[in-house]
Parts: C-alpha cells; sequence; structure tokens
C-alpha cells in the first residue's frame, strides 16, 4: 500500500480514537468508582469514540489528502493542547493510577481535545474549499459574462462584413455560426444568473405574487413562439416567499422545454395549495419535450461526461428555489413530465397589495 498523507491522517485519527477509548476500560471498570470519575469518563469515552469515527467517516469523504493531513494535524494539536494544560493544573508526576480522579479527568482531556481539534479542522478545511469555490465560480462567472462576450461581440461584427460581402448560398454557413455565437452569449449570460441565485447577492426575499410572474412569461413565451400553446390554471394572485428570480426560474423551465429541438410544445401550468404552508407551481408537458438527461442529472445531482444535461435551465431553476428554502421536485413517466416548485406560502404586504 502507498503510503500518503491521506492514508497516515486517517489512520492517525482512527487510531488515536480507538486507542483512547481503550483507556477508559480499566477507569470505567473499577470498582466503587465514584459518580463524578464515572461522569468524566463517560464524557472522555463519547469524545474518544467521536475521535475514532471521524477517521472513519475521513476515508469515506471527498477531502483529498492535504485536507485530511491538515485535520489529523489539528487533533493531534487538541490532544497536546489540553493534555498539556491539565498536567500543569493537577501537577500529575509520575505514574497515575488508573480510577484515579486525575487519571480520568486526564484521559477525557485527551479525547476531548482530540475530538475538538478534529471538528475545528474539518470546519476550517470545508471553509476553505467554500471560499475557493466560491472565488473560482466569480472568476469564471466574470470570464463568461465579460471576456467571452465581448470577443463573440467582435467575431458578431466580423461576421457582418463577411455576411454582406458573400452571395445568399455562402452566407448561410455564416448565419449558422452566428446562431451558434447566440447559444454562447446566451450562456453566458445564464452564467451570471446563476452567480446571483447561489450567492443571492443583492437579493432579499419578500411576498410576490406567482401568478402574475407565471402570466407574464406565458404571454412572452407564446409571443415569441407561434407553436407553443400554454393552458393555465391557477387563482388571480398566489403569494410566496421569493423575489424577481422566482420569474426567471419559471422562464427556465418554459425554455428548456421548448427550446430542445423539437417542434412545438403544449404545456399546462397549474398553481396549488397542497401541504399546509406550501404553494406548488406544477409546470406538466405532456409530450416529454423535457430532456430525459436534464432530469437524470438533475436528480443525481452531478454530471457525467456520459450523462450531463443539455443546458442550465433546471439547474438554474432549481438553485433559485433553493435560494427561497423550497424545493424543485421533477417527476417523468409515459404520461408525460412534471416539474414542480414546492415554495412557502407569504401573507403579502400593504405594499404588495
Amino acid at each position: 500500500m502507498v503510503v500518503t498523507k491521506q492514508v497516515l491522517g486517517v489512520n492517525y485519527v482512527m487510531a488515536t480514537g480507538i486507542v483512547l477509548s481503550a483507556l477508559f476500560v480499566p477507569t470505567l471498570n473499577v470498582a466503587g468508582s465514584s459518580p463524578p470519575i464515572l461522569i468524566v469518563g463517560g464524557m472522555g469515552l463519547l469524545a474518544a469514540l467521536v475521535l475514532a469515527t471521524a477517521g472513519y467517516w475521513l476515508d469515506q469523504c471527498h477531502m483529498h489528502g492535504e485536507q485530511i493531513w491538515r485535520v489529523a494535524t489539528h487533533a493531534g494539536l487538541g490532544i497536546g493542547v489540553l493534555t498539556l494544560a491539565n498536567l500543569v493544573v493537577l501537577q500529575v508526576d509520575g505514574f497515575v493510577r488508573f480510577g484515579s480522579p486525575e487519571s480520568a479527568i486526564l484521559a477525557s482531556s485527551i479525547a476531548i481535545g482530540g475530538a475538538s481539534g478534529a471538528a475545528l479542522g474539518i470546519v476550517r478545511e470545508y471553509d476553505r474549499s467554500t471560499t475557493t469555490l466560491t472565488q473560482s465560480t466569480e472568476v469564471l462567472s466574470r470570464a463568461l459574462r465579460h471576456n467571452l462576450r465581448n470577443d463573440m461581440t467582435v467575431i458578431l461584427g466580423h461576421l457582418d462584413q463577411l455576411d454582406g460581402n458573400e452571395s445568399k448560398q455562402s452566407s448561410e454557413p455564416v448565419r449558422a455560426i452566428r446562431r451558434k455565437i447566440d447559444d454562447v452569449m446566451i450562456l453566458s449570460e445564464k452564467a451570471q444568473e446563476i452567480e446571483l441565485a447561489v450567492t443571492g447577492e443583492n437579493r432579499q426575499r419578500h411576498p410576490v405574487d406567482a401568478a402574475a410572474f407565471v402570466s407574464r412569461r406565458v404571454i412572452a413565451i407564446e409571443q415569441a413562439h407561434d407553436d407553443v400553446t400554454i393552458e393555465t390554471d391557477m387563482p388571480d394572485q398566489t403569494w410566496v416567499e421569493g423575489d424577481w428570480m422566482l420569474e426567471t426560474a419559471i422562464e427556465n423551465v418554459f425554455e428548456t422545454a421548448i427550446g430542445n429541438g423539437q417542434p412545438g410544445a403544449d404545456l399546462l401550468v397549474t398553481i396549488e395549495h397542497g401541504d399546509p404552508g406550501w404553494t406548488a407551481i406544477k409546470i406538466v408537458d405532456p409530450d416529454n419535450h423535457l430532456p430525459a438527461t436534464d432530469f437524470d442529472t438533475l436528480k443525481n445531482g452531478t454530471e457525467t461526461p456520459l450523462q450531463h444535461s443539455q443546458g442550465l435551465g433546471l439547474w438554474l431553476a432549481n438553485w433559485i428555489v433553493e435560494s427561497y428554502n423550497g424545493r424543485l421536485d421533477l417527476d417523468r413517466s409515459e404520461d408525460g413530465s412534471t416539474v414542480t416548485l414546492c415554495l412557502r406560502r407569504a401573507v403579502p404586504t400593504p405594499r404588495n397589495r
């Protein structure tokens, strides 16, 4: 077996927890142990078991070797600091007899220090990972939003010149290129919306009328697509917790259903009050225009080279709904596909009415 920092870190944390757990066996088994010793020893045993479990968990989680090694280092520091502090306070000289109050306190301190250090290390590593992910997301978003969009604008300018100088037959490839560039620019706009959905920057939840959002999106979609029909069954007003991005979520579900290359689409949108305190916006696609791959990847929570969505529409809708502490439910069968936006009900303020 190759010895790596990941292997060393996992084995150190797990072995330390197991060894510390064994230290409490003689302490807790001593006949006539006083209740304070039993309580202190029980706390230490619990901390030791937590440390051993943390070692097992580190072996199963998705942290890389350097992160696991840093967690193990925190556990070691926690053990060292509390052990030294107790030795100074208790002034323990030489061998400490098992069953004595000093031995129970010392052993418990070692275990609690190790468990606390490991917990602190795990929290710090997750915070470090989250910060790095946020920074990389912001950089990628700016690159897509600014650099990529500027480059595409330059390319479109050159295509305009080519389109004016070429014959009708030769200009068809130019139009095909233009359509692909438009798709890339739309993708850059999606990246900006995803950043807003995930970070929540400059957004504040408040009561919004979901029925009004649905009505506006239905009118806009039907005006832009002559072969699309959207039926609605909903009350005049439906107040839910959200913000302006809820309309973006609804729009992206519509676009995913009608923008996958298949001609036409017949959709049904209903708004229902199901579970207490919740409102469900159901978008039904009876002809299964919504791509099955998009459903599968969103349900699995990840994408792979062999299984990936055709766009970002459902992902964006999901992140927007989650930012309201809601959820996006997906259902697909031979009778059609259904996307349900589950949102918390809200009471409109006088300003909203």
